[in-house]
């Protein structure tokens, strides 16, 4: 009997740590972006951790390398060859097209009133769009503020940006370059310290913690600093949706509350503390700062009138009231900056 006994408590034990290790869920996230960078230290890191504290241990993270190129991780995350990954949809912009109200020019000083705009635009007008089909979006949030940052000369009206060759994240940021005049063309982010050091490109549309962040502030001479931004790239952190069907709806709830707005404002809290670190950086290596004169933002804002109605019938192809929408995420930046200015 006792013989017995102990025969079925090993059992039962066994079967309980079976089962412990069984309720134990390992995402793999798919980085592509260095991995000192602000973005995977202090952002998704900073999250990967709130989620393992927030599921008490049963979800943690694995950090691999990137798994496909940059543009491919939408499709690599749906297909369940990574089940989490940062994403920039700007990347692919024939899928994307509402989140690029976000990237217009000259939207906001701040990664957080822009950030919080798309949230909430997402949720309360584009989610119905479904451009996020086959995944599930735990965050969105923009970098901030891009600017004009050149090699060897100077930009201090639209004529010098004529005929240079702009590294762009693709979307509005190559309607941006064209419409100034210049030649734009795609390279990922982690590949631009390759196309400016060899000079393949003249200039970048980055913002100011992207310089040092991608090791440019060697190479980088220039810098001319657009009011409310030249463009913002957007960035999302999306879950293969079987892995995330696979929680317990605890667990799916204890997510949740750590993603979504809770991430947009922890990640463009982020950006915004190390785009003013980025403006520090450069000055102290030397590179030339100034802000674009009234008749170059005048000049600017001319040559950009036709991109919102251009938004405006992207968002009509997918039943989105763009007008109210628009009108919702300026207010909502307006709202955002009011409340830090009384802060």
């Amino acid at each position: 009997m006792k013989r017995h006994l102990l025969t079925c408590l090993a059992g039962f034990a066994g079967a309980l740590i079976a089962t412990s290790v069984s309720a134990e869920t390992i995402w793999r996230l798919s980085n592509w972006i260095p991995s000192t960078h602000p973005v995977v230290v202090d952002i998704l890191q900073v999250w990967a951790k709130q989620v393992e504290t927030a599921t008490e241990g049963r979800v943690k993270f694995q950090f691999v390398s990137a798994l496909g190129a940059p543009p491919a991780h939408f499709d690599l995350v749906r297909n369940g060859v990574a089940d989490v990954a940062l994403i920039g949809p700007s990347y692919t912009p024939a899928r994307f097209s509402l989140t690029r109200a976000a990237e217009l020019p000259f939207l906001s000083d701040t990664s957080r009133a822009s950030s919080l705009a798309l949230s909430r635009a997402q949720e309360k007008f584009f989610a119905k769009a479904n451009e996020f089909q086959g995944v599930k979006l735990a965050g969105i949030w923009t970098h901030g503020p891009a600017h004009i940052f050149t090699i060897k000369v100077p930009v201090n009206s639209v004529a010098d940006i004529k005929g240079l060759k702009i590294r762009t994240a693709g979307g509005i940021a190559d309607e941006v370059a064209q419409l100034a005049d210049a030649s734009p063309f795609f390279a990922p982010a982690s590949q631009t310290y390759e196309v400016l050091s060899k000079g393949v490109a003249d200039g970048i549309l980055f913002p100011a913690e992207s310089i040092p962040g991608f090791r440019l502030e060697t190479i980088i001479r220039y810098g001319t600093l657009i009011k409310g931004g030249i463009d913002q790239l957007v960035h999302a952190v999306i879950i293969n949706q079987a892995k995330w069907d696979a929680l317990s709806e605890a667990d799916k709830a204890a997510v949740d509350k750590v993603s979504g707005e809770a991430m947009t404002v922890m990640a463009s809290t982020v950006w915004d503390r190390i785009n003013a670190e980025g403006i520090a950086t450069m000055k102290k290596a030397g590179i030339q700062l100034h802000e674009a004169s009234p008749a170059m933002m005048k000049d600017l804002q001319a040559r950009y009138a036709g991109l919102l109605d251009a938004w405006y019938a992207d968002a009509a192809k997918k039943d989105v009231d763009g007008k109210a929408a628009w009108a919702f995420i300026q207010e909502t930046v307006r709202q955002v900056n009011s409340q830090a200015k009384a802060n």
